[in-house]
């Protein structure tokens, strides 16, 4: 099998009804439900989903997403033109390679419950320099979210001990944790720089977009 050129698309869910209908939308294309039930954090759900996986492409699909075929196929070539991350409703409906893993780290699973996840990743392309496309261009379902965010104080406090924000500059404090799952060797892969990235138009993202990154790891 040529992983380079074959993909899956998870749907991470312990919803039947709505991940029934999710699969509907990408029934022609190769997909799987994995269950999703009982697990701790958002970030441990995906990076379950990610090491599963024997293809080198991955797209996850939220049971609440609801993608139409070309949205699919313009995911796929965004992500082999280069983008590092392509998130067609943030992180309802995303793909990239495991390349980008092996390069900046899985999902990090000290985010209990579902929060904050999201904006520590594209952080982390921010860093590495590493392009990010974002829109909420497919139809999505608009329901509230089953994680628990009574454990959101938890996870923003780690948010808040892993970066701090000085004007203009972010200052990674805490290394990324080393999980051990190993996702194969290295492919060969050349992403686009982060400052192509293109973002969803709300307050702050464009600000973000410029600041600069550095480093302060305390141990």
């Amino acid at each position: 099998m040529d992983k380079q050129a074959e993909f899956e698309i998870i749907i991470p869910s312990h919803r039947p009804h709505l991940s029934r209908e999710a699969r509907e939308c990408v029934k022609h294309f190769n997909h799987r439900i994995f269950d999703g039930t009982g697990y701790p954090s958002f970030s441990k759900l995906i990076n379950d989903c990610i090491t599963s996986s024997q293809y080198e492409t991955i797209i996850i699909c939220n049971d609440k997403a609801r993608p139409e075929a070309h949205h699919i196929h313009k995911m796929l070539c965004l992500i082999n033109e280069g983008w590092g991350m392509v998130a067609m409703y943030r992180f309802g409906f995303f793909g990239f390679k495991k390349e980008l893993i092996r390069r900046i780290g899985f999902f990090d699973e000290r985010y209990l419950g579902g929060g904050y996840e999201d904006c520590d990743f594209v952080r982390r392309l921010k860093e590495a320099d590493i392009g990010y496309y974002e829109t909420e261009e497919i139809p999505y379902i608009q329901l509230p979210t089953s994680w628990n965010y009574e454990k959101s104080d938890v996870a923003l406090a780690h948010f808040r001990k892993k970066w701090r924000h000085e004007g203009n500059t972010i200052i990674r404090q805490m290394a990324e944790e080393d999980y051990g799952y190993d996702l194969g060797p290295s492919e060969y892969s050349v992403f686009y720089p982060f400052e192509r990235s293109i973002l969803v138009p709300i307050p702050g993202n464009l600000a973000f977009k410029h600041m600069t990154m550095k480093t302060n790891i305390i141990y």
